[in-house]
C-alpha cells in the first residue's frame, strides 16, 4: 500500500503519527493507498506557500514558464505507465483507458506550454498619435483547485498547466478517493523546475479541506470540477467573498441519432459515450434520442453490443468496462434502474450487479439500456453517473432538438447524420458548450470545454483555458503634452 502525505512548499510531508484516509480498490477491495487527512491548518500553510511563490513566478517570462511546463510533460510521459496503473486501480477503470488519459494529460501540458509563449494582449491607437491604449493580461493570483475522482489526471491538467502558463500559483485538493496521481505529479513539478511552494497539494475531505480552501483569504480564485450541487455551494461562497469561480459541473447529454446516419458508427459512438469510465463522466451520453423509424432495430443492435462488452478488473487489458467508484454509488445507480422500471421504462440490457468470479468483491454494474423512456421519467432528467443509456424516440427535427434541450444542464450533446445541413442546423440549436457530430467524446486541447446553464461557468482548454486564469487590465497612455481639462487654471 502506498502512503502519502501532503505536498506543501516543494516537499512531501511525512504523515507518520496521523491517521490517514485508506483507499480500497472498488474492483476487489484491497487497500491501495493511504492519504493524509488534511485540516484547515494544512490549507493555511499551503496557501501561504503559494502566495509567497506566485509573485516571482508571475514575473518569470512566458518562455521560461513554457520550458518548465515542457519538462513536466516529458516527466509525465516518462512515468506514464506507473501513473496509469495508479489511476486505473484507484478509480477502478480499465488500464487502457487510464493510459489514454495520461497521454491526453501530457498533451494538455504541452499545449499550455505553447500558450505561455503568446500571452494575449493588444494595443489600441484609436485616439490618434497623441494617445495609446494597451490591453494586457495578468495572472489571477493563487488558484484553489478542487478536482473529482472520475478523471483525476485529466481534470487536473485541464486546470494546472493553464494556470501555471498564466503565471498563477496553486493549492490543489484532489478527491480523497483518488489522490495518488495528483501527488505523484506534484513531485514532478519540483523535478521540472517550478519554484518551491508554487504548486501544493492538500488531501482530505471536502468538509475538512475543500471548505477552508474556498474561503481562505490568500486564495484569489477557485476552479472546481464536480457535481452541480457542490459547485453551486462553492459558487455561492465565492460570490459572498467577491471571488472568481470557474465551475465545470454536471451534465445530461443526449446523442441525437437520425435515420440517415452511419448506423455502425452511431452504434459504436452511442455505446462508447454511455459506458466510458462506467458512465462516470460529466458529459456521458446518457440519453439516446433517436428517430422512431430506426429505433427498434438500433436498440436491438445496441443491446447486443452492450451484452458483449467485457466487464472486468482494472489491470486486465481485455476489460472494456470497470468498476463504479464505491458501493454506495453502485447502489444509487441500481436504484435509478429500479425507479425507471417502476415508472414504465423497459430494461433491454443489463440493469444488474455483476458478481461472478473475479467480480465478486467489486462494484460492477452491467451496461444498461432503458427503452421507452419519456421526458417525465426520473432517468431522463437526473444525472445517474453509471453505465446506462435511456432511449427516447422522435419523429421531426424540431422534436429531436426539443428533447435534447429538455434538461437543466448543457455540457455536451452528439448529433449523428450524414446530412451536413441538418448536422450544422441542429448543432446551432442545441444548448450545450460542446456538440460532437458523427463522433462522441472526441476533440483536441485547442477546443474550449465548459457548459451552459447548470453545467457550470467558464471554460477549460483552448486559449480560453489560459485567460480563465487571468485578469484583464486596460492602460491608457497620453503621449506628449496633455490638453488641459480645466482651462481657467492655465498660467497666463
Amino acid at each position: 500500500m502506498r502512503t502519502y502525505g501532503h505536498w506543501i512548499g516543494g516537499r512531501a510531508e511525512d504523515p507518520a503519527g496521523r491517521e490517514g484516509i485508506v483507499r480500497r480498490s472498488p474492483a476487489h477491495g484491497a487497500a491501495l493507498a493511504s492519504f493524509a487527512a488534511g485540516t484547515a491548518a494544512d490549507v493555511d500553510r499551503a496557501a501561504r506557500a503559494a502566495a509567497a511563490a506566485q509573485p516571482g513566478w508571475a514575473q518569470t517570462g512566458g518562455i521560461d514558464r513554457a520550458a518548465c511546463l515542457t519538462r513536466l510533460a516529458d516527466l509525465v510521459g516518462e512515468e506514464a505507465e506507473r501513473l496509469a496503473v495508479i489511476e486505473a486501480e484507484e478509480v477502478g477503470k480499465p488500464i487502457r483507458d487510464a493510459r489514454a488519459e495520461i497521454r491526453h494529460a501530457a498533451s494538455l501540458i504541452r499545449y499550455a506550454a505553447a500558450l505561455a509563449w503568446e500571452i494575449p494582449g493588444r494595443v489600441q491607437s484609436h485616439h490618434g498619435p497623441s494617445a495609446l491604449g494597451m490591453v494586457t493580461h495578468e495572472p489571477a493570483g493563487v488558484v484553489g483547485m478542487i478536482t473529482p475522482w472520475n478523471f483525476p489526471a485529466v481534470t487536473l491538467f485541464q486546470k494546472l498547466p493553464f494556470a501555471l502558463a498564466a503565471g498563477c500559483g496553486a493549492v490543489i485538493k484532489p478527491s480523497e478517493l483518488t489522490s495518488g496521481t495528483t501527488l505523484e505529479i506534484a513531485r514532478m513539478t519540483a523535478q521540472a523546475g517550478f519554484p518551491d511552494g508554487l504548486v501544493n497539494v492538500v488531501t482530505g475531505t471536502g468538509e475538512d479541506v475543500g471548505t477552508h480552501l474556498v474561503s481562505h483569504p490568500l486564495i484569489d480564485m477557485v476552479s472546481f470540477t464536480g457535481s452541480t450541487r457542490v459547485g453551486t455551494a462553492i459558487g455561492e461562497a465565492c460570490a459572498r467573498l467577491t471571488r472568481r469561480a470557474a465551475l465545470e459541473l454536471g451534465g445530461k447529454a443526449a446523442n441525437v441519432v437520425f435515420a440517415d446516419c452511419d448506423i455502425d458508427d452511431a452504434l459504436d459512438g452511442v455505446l462508447f459515450g454511455a459506458v466510458l469510465n462506467a458512465g462516470q463522466e460529466c458529459v456521458a451520453g446518457t440519453r439516446l434520442v433517436i428517430e422512431a423509424s430506426i429505433a427498434p432495430a438500433f436498440v436491438e443492435a445496441l443491446a447486443d453490443r452492450a451484452a458483449r462488452l467485457r466487464v472486468g478488473l482494472p489491470l486486465d487489458p481485455e476489460t472494456d468496462v470497470g468498476a463504479l467508484i464505491h458501493e454506495a454509488h453502485m447502489n444509487a445507480v441500481l436504484r435509478h434502474v429500479a425507479t425507471a422500471k417502476a415508472e414504465g421504462a423497459r430494461v433491454v440490457a443489463g440493469g444488474t450487479r455483476l458478481t461472478a468470479g473475479a467480480l465478486a468483491r467489486g462494484c460492477f454494474v452491467a451496461p444498461t439500456i432503458l427503452d421507452r423512456v419519456t421526458p417525465a421519467m426520473t432517468c431522463f432528467r437526473e444525472e445517474i453517473f453509471g453505465p446506462l443509456v435511456s432511449v427516447t424516440t422522435f419523429r421531426t427535427v424540431d422534436e429531436a432538438v426539443g428533447l435534447a434541450n429538455d434538461t437543466d444542464y448543457g455540457l455536451g450533446n452528439g448529433v449523428w447524420t450524414k446530412d451536413i445541413d441538418k448536422a450544422l442546423t441542429v448543432s446551432r440549436r442545441l444548448r450545450s458548450g460542446t456538440v460532437w457530430v458523427n463522433t462522441y467524446l472526441d476533440g483536441a486541447p485547442q477546443l474550449p470545454f465548459g457548459g451552459y446553464r447548470r453545467s457550470g461557468l467558464g471554460r477549460e482548454n483552448g486559449v480560453e483555458g489560459l485567460t480563465e486564469f487571468m485578469q484583464v487590465k486596460s492602460t491608457f497612455v497620453r503621449l506628449g503634452k496633455r490638453a488641459k481639462a480645466l482651462p481657467h487654471t492655465v498660467a497666463a
